[in-house]
């Protein structure tokens, strides 16, 4: 497996997923179905917002003795095994007491919220991960679209998401998840039109 060079496409089984290097050529890549998918770049934009939404989340959890969950950023989470489905959310969170979930390589199941940042493919964020998470159980999905400077905020209900809000620039992310986070929207959107 060593000298084999990732490329979009190309099918793998988990095992073989996990052997590729940890990075290619600087992007993220995932496992969709058997399928490998590499990640265009991030834009600076993009980096921002996951920085400024990680920071947010971050000082929240330091407030605590015993933080009450545990916030990623593109580390690999294990959906399916089976179906070999291994995503690199922009951010996972996972509830304290689910802590069991966490490996040294991937998240082996649903984290308790998981956040993407819309980039040049969207339509995957927008329509299959969304399917894929609430198969999977992702209890929240938080959707940011910089271009836009608005956050959407899935629930699960059942097999499917509800839109339990869609935020913009000035308003206040918040979640019953974790008590007592707020993350104003205009710090994860204030940088959006430095660069595109």
């Amino acid at each position: 497996m060593a000298t084999l060079k990732p490329r979009a496409g190309l099918r793998l089984t988990v095992g073989e997923f996990l052997e590729l290097p940890d990075t290619y050529d600087r992007r993220k890549m995932e496992l969709d179905d058997g399928e490998l998918y590499i990640m265009p770049r991030p834009r600076k934009v993009h980096q921002d917002s996951q920085f400024q939404l990680r920071w947010h989340i971050e000082n929240y959890l330091r407030e605590f003795e015993e933080p009450p969950a545990d916030v990623s950023h593109d580390f690999l989470v294990a959906l399916s095994l089976e179906e070999r489905v291994l995503y690199a959310p922009d951010l996972s969170i996972v509830l304290r007491e689910r802590a069991h979930i966490i490996g040294d390589r991937f998240v082996d199941g649903a984290p308790d919220i998981v956040v993407e940042i819309l980039s040049s493919d969207r339509r995957r964020d927008l329509v299959r991960k969304r399917q894929l998470y609430a198969a999977a159980g992702v209890p929240e999905y938080w959707i940011f679209d910089s271009l836009n400077e608005t956050a959407t905020i899935l629930e699960l209900r059942g097999s499917e998401y509800v839109e339990r809000a869609t935020l913009g620039a000035q308003d206040t992310l918040t979640t019953l998840l974790l008590p007592g986070l707020e993350i104003p929207l205009a710090d994860i959107f204030r940088n959006r039109r430095t660069v595109r």
